[in-house]
């Protein structure tokens, strides 16, 4: 891999993706995070991949984020054993259960009482990122009888919308439970969270990680209207940030889309933490080996609205040409960085003024490098959210926070274990000039966050890497 990008690129683990072989190819590529969705497959397999994952950082010697993708509170159908296909007009049932046959019996599974007690006639199920939409025709008792409105292709676990309509389900499920424990017992970095409503959503599972002495970050996909209306709790109380433009184009029109995806990444940006465009980044490429021209426009835009990552989804878990989406999509976000720099935000509070000038100092004088050492990991993120254009190079010690750190803008992350921060800054420059990342004649910036508020920046020329 030659050169580097900023925005950083998350894959989607699923069956185009899960040996070593291909896992190790995507690394290599740049992807610095995995997804695991926890909507399909089952905990062995999910094993397996973390497995693989782990391996791959071994291999290619830099750390990876793995996240784990709870369902929460989303309605989802049950496994049908053939896709059922829909015209317009054509009448289909929905049913409780767990699975259906499907085909031309069109019946649909659906494993969740609560939506038979809340649906009504008239109202419109939207599926498939709203590609999909049903009217409810009748319902009586546990069977719902739905009319198509669009052609259709239904197939198993994919997810409902009843729009603008709130079921009242609870934000985590007891599968969502033995999910978050998965995920702390085999040390997931993330767990994201779907349909989040609110911050006390956010909270409610911060609170459950901590009573199960867990140490993993919490991200919030917005894809509800009520995320958006609640829009600033949710960042206030997240670790970071998903822009899920799947939902979001089922419970509002796609013409809104555009403008929500600028005012999440806006809002989040400005507060100073990380965010991730999600979904449909370069879906065509699951069929085919080249993106079409409004999917590299759609990925110019976000890497100009300064996205701290792109996580591609299907293209990477089910589609046929893994290896060349991630190899386009580094292609798209590196051009497009050569040109725009990424609009900077005004820090508002003292740890991010700090990371600021930190920032300002090196790119005033030029320098070649900012090199800082972390113990506690809060100082990079707020380097990151500077959006510095002078290369990044953190050691850190704990390579679970490493981990974390890896799919934040900007940041190069070293594990390093030192005794402090001038210890931990010494061996990061020592195996800097052994790698030939830093050179003699450089000028760099050095900078760490000491205990009791002290904060210390050097400016350093490289005479000599001895």
């Amino acid at each position: 891999m030659t050169g580097y990008v900023n925005t950083k690129i998350i894959a989607t683990v699923g069956p185009s993706s899960s040996s070593f072989e291909v896992i190790e190819q995507l690394a290599s590529l740049g992807v610095s995070g995995f997804r695991i969705n926890f909507a399909h497959g089952e905990p062995s397999l999910w094993k397996s991949w973390i497995e693989i994952i782990r391996e791959t950082e071994k291999s290619i010697g830099r750390p990876l984020a793995i996240i784990g993708d709870l369902v929460g509170p989303s309605i989802r159908i049950g496994v049908l054993e053939e896709p059922i296909t829909l015209s317009p007009g054509d009448v289909a049932e929905i049913v409780y259960g767990e699975k259906a046959k499907g085909g031309s019996e069109r019946i649909i599974p659906l494993p969740l009482r609560r939506v038979f007690e809340v649906v009504e006639e008239g109202d419109i199920l939207v599926m498939n990122d709203g590609r999909v939409k049903l009217r409810v025709i009748d319902v009586r008792g546990l069977r719902i009888r739905v009319e198509a409105l669009t052609p259709a292709r239904i197939t198993s676990r994919k997810a409902i919308v009843i729009l603008n309509r709130d079921p009242g389900l609870p934000a985590l499920t007891e599968r969502d439970m033995q999910c978050l424990r998965f995920a702390l017992d085999n040390e997931l970095d993330y767990v994201a969270l779907s349909y989040v409503r609110g911050g006390e959503d956010i909270a409610v599972l911060k609170t459950l990680i901590a009573n199960e002495g867990g140490d993993v970050g919490v991200a919030a996909k917005i894809e509800t209207r009520s995320a958006v209306e609640n829009l600033s709790s949710i960042i206030e109380e997240s670790d970071i940030v998903i822009v899920a433009r799947g939902d979001l184009g089922m419970n509002y029109g796609l013409e809104e889309i555009p403008l929500l995806q600028e005012h999440i990444v806006y809002e989040t940006r400005r507060r100073g933490k990380p965010v991730i465009v999600a979904t449909q980044i370069l879906e065509s490429m699951i069929d085919n080996p080249v993106p079409t021209r409004a999917e590299v426009m759609d990925v110019a835009t976000a890497v100009k609205q300064g996205v701290d990552a792109l996580m591609l989804t299907g293209e990477t878990a089910i589609g046929k040409y893994p290896v060349e989406a991630v190899k386009w999509l580094r292609k798209i976000i590196r051009r497009i960085e050569e040109r725009y720099p990424p609009q900077k935000f005004p820090p508002s509070d003292h740890q991010w003024a700090y990371a600021s000038s930190i920032v300002e100092t090196a790119e005033r004088l030029n320098a070649s490098h900012i090199l800082v050492y972390s113990i506690g990991g809060t100082l990079p993120p707020k380097i990151a959210a500077s959006r510095p254009l002078v290369k990044t190079i953190i050691g850190v010690g704990d390579v679970a926070r490493a981990r974390r750190l890896v799919i934040v803008w900007g940041l190069h992350l070293r594990h390093v274990v030192a005794e402090g921060y001038e210890d931990g800054l010494h061996k990061l420059i020592k195996e800097l000039c052994r790698d030939g990342e830093i050179h003699p004649g450089e000028l760099i910036i050095k900078a760490y966050r000491e205990a009791h508020n002290k904060h210390v920046i050097i400016v350093e020329k490289m005479y000599g890497c001895n």
